[in-house]
């Protein structure tokens, strides 16, 4: 999950660094790589590489961009797409016509598109696809429709008829038709991807997160509805909805992966997790710990609502260590098990022959429990283990991990609970029970998908009943028997 922003500012002398430190707040997103574009009246000009922010951007960087009186600046925070990240698919990226164009696009996107095989060749004759980054091919059908409308809102209605119901995105894109330069902003038709904009100070902010618009002093931001474009132009920025989809945000996102300062669909995210920590304990009613922790660091939120609800003392007695390393999207579990038993240590004098309730955003494949916390907390002498989880079981995995077959569905927790048999006619007392079992807990309990709709309101809960963004034609054949065996068993 990409961290983008997009500022229009003519005459800000401060663009560059607002970009900055716009990025900068939307750090959590991404760590693997950092890129900044900037236009000015002569052209589209890209600084980027692998590492964090503060790797790759220094204040030569800064100054050099800010002395071109830059217009417009875009920019991407990259989360791990790959297993080695590589510097070609680091964005902003810029468009390459074959022959010479009028525009010269550079595009930055959160999102992600499924089955881009036919695109690609459709795309072929007319452009150079320098990546195997879904950015670009999403922005040289921008940069397509561009041409043959003009910068309008027609091409960003074009754009998103081209990828319904195939591809969930938020962009950012940087325009020059060789005098004038524009910022572009647009989300795909149902919002899945979270998206705010805000004026501030006279500069037009777009993010994929309000932390960016808080970290410049914005006092409010707005979210995008579906399909809604942003077109900056000399004199203007104008906003229009190009769709009348319902929206169906990704319900994870503010349970995980959201700065808990930011905004998810009107609310403050810090307090979707405590609440979602309060629901746990009205459903529970009861526990026998002595103490909570968190599990850091997405733990936190949940943990403070367990903590008020149980009236027992919030502690950080499980840290994470300096030598941490996101392990999120490791693929192997080997290595993702021996990387997590890097990532936390106990404090003896806080958990020695305590029962503990441990709070935890959620469980995905459980290896972090499993590999890493469980045991560090039980060696620091912990008597028994409560394993609160503010999301619920989560039966599918996401549709940006498809693309690994059907492995992404077996090597979840829930799935891995059960071997030889479904876990989808299970009870919410034996999935709590097994899953326990699985990642070395006395107990789990998992929340409720009413009770998480409840706060966070509607929107797509992929992982617990396969309410994809995604048409089921783009769906790989396993998931299709999966989820219709899901429907079958549970009668729905």
């Amino acid at each position: 999950m990409d961290g983008i922003v997009g500022l229009y500012g003519p005459g800000d002398p401060e663009l560059v660094c607002k970009a900055f430190l716009a990025m900068g707040a939307c750090q959590h997103r991404g760590k693997a790589s950092t890129g900044l574009a900037i236009a000015n009246a002569k052209g589209i000009y890209i600084h980027k590489g692998l590492g964090r922010i503060a790797e790759v951007i220094d204040q030569n960087i800064i100054k050099t961009f800010q002395d071109l009186e830059p217009q417009i600046a875009i920019g991407n925070i990259g989360y791990t797409k790959r297993r080695v990240p590589e510097k070609i698919n680091v964005e902003p990226i810029l468009i390459s016509p074959r022959v010479s164009s009028p525009l010269q696009v550079a595009v930055t996107m959160d999102g992600y598109l499924i089955k881009d095989d036919d695109l690609r060749a459709e795309l072929d004759a007319d452009y150079s696809l320098q990546t195997d980054n879904k950015t670009e091919i999403v922005g040289a059908l921008l940069h397509k429709f561009m041409v043959q409308e003009g910068i309008r809102f027609e091409a960003g209605s074009r754009l998103l008829e081209k990828l319904a119901g195939r591809a969930t995105f938020a962009l950012t894109a940087l325009v020059h038709d060789g005098s004038e330069v524009y910022l572009v902003a647009l989300n795909d038709a149902r919002a899945f991807e979270p998206f705010c904009h805000a004026t501030i100070n006279g500069t037009f902010v777009v993010s994929s997160e309000s932390c960016s618009h808080r970290r410049l002093t914005a006092e409010t931001s707005v979210e995008y509805d579906g399909g809604e474009m942003t077109i900056c132009s000399p004199g203007s920025c104008e906003t229009k909805r190009l769709t009348e989809q319902p929206p169906m945000p990704d319900i994870f996102q503010g349970i995980y992966f959201g700065n808990v300062a930011s905004l998810f669909r009107g609310k403050e995210i810090f307090q979707i997790r405590r609440e979602l920590g309060l629901e746990l304990v009205r459903y529970y009613k009861t526990s026998i710990a002595d103490i909570v922790i968190p599990n850091p660091e997405s733990g936190w939120g949940v943990t403070v609502g367990i903590a008020e609800g149980l009236k027992k003392p919030l502690l950080p007695a499980l840290i994470k260590l300096p030598q941490a390393v996101r392990t999120f999207q490791e693929g192997e579990r080997t290595t993702r098990s021996q990387e997590v038993g890097l990532k936390f240590g106990g404090i003896d004098s806080l958990l020695k022959d305590r029962a503990v309730a441990m709070g935890d955003d959620s469980i995905v494949r459980g290896s972090v429990s499993e590999g890493g916390s469980a045991w560090v907390v039980y060696n620091s002498g912990a008597r028994f283990v409560e394993f609160w989880i503010s999301y619920g079981p989560m039966f599918f995995p996401s549709f940006k991990e498809w693309h690994r077959g059907i492995e992404c569905l077996q090597e979840l927790a829930v799935q891995r609970a059960f071997p030889g048999e479904p876990p989808y006619d299970k009870d919410f007392d034996e999935i709590n029970s097994a899953v326990a079992r699985l990642v070395g807990m006395d107990e789990v309990k998992y929340n409720r998908k009413e009770i998480i709709e409840k706060v966070a309101g509607p929107g797509s809960f992929q992982a617990l009943d396969a309410t994809y963004p995604i048409d089921e034609r783009f769906w790989p054949d396993w998931l299709k028997r999966e989820v219709d065996l899901f429907h079958r068993l549970r009668g729905t």
